[in-house]
């Protein structure tokens, strides 16, 4: 027969309802078990939520380029909108306006 994998949830209830047959109210004072068969756990962010950890270290990385040229954009005295582009900003943007987003005066 081959093995079968249980989820937390099935393998908790097991424990806890194998606890009930010895202290059927999980009220037993002194007792580690009937102490933490109300324990319950929270979802685990980084596999639950997946895609939004996934963007956020996707964001995060991007920030490891944008943030230095976004440091030397300002050091020019230039002002971009943001943080995140400033490398493909810095990269590519010939004129002031197009690092500011101002309409060009002239």
């Amino acid at each position: 027969m081959p093995l079968r994998k249980l989820t937390f949830e099935q393998l908790d209830m097991g424990i806890t309802l194998k606890h009930r047959e010895t202290h059927p109210d999980l009220d037993v004072a002194g007792c580690f078990g009937c102490r933490v068969a109300g324990v319950r756990m929270g979802k685990n962010s980084t596999t639950t939520g997946g895609h939004f950890v996934e963007q956020t270290n996707n964001r995060e990385k991007g920030w490891n380029k944008d943030l230095p040229a976004y440091k030397r954009l300002r050091k020019e005295g230039l002002q971009p909108r943001n943080i995140d582009g400033s490398a493909l900003l810095e990269k590519h943007a010939a004129h002031k306006w197009q690092v500011e987003g101002t309409p060009a005066i002239g």
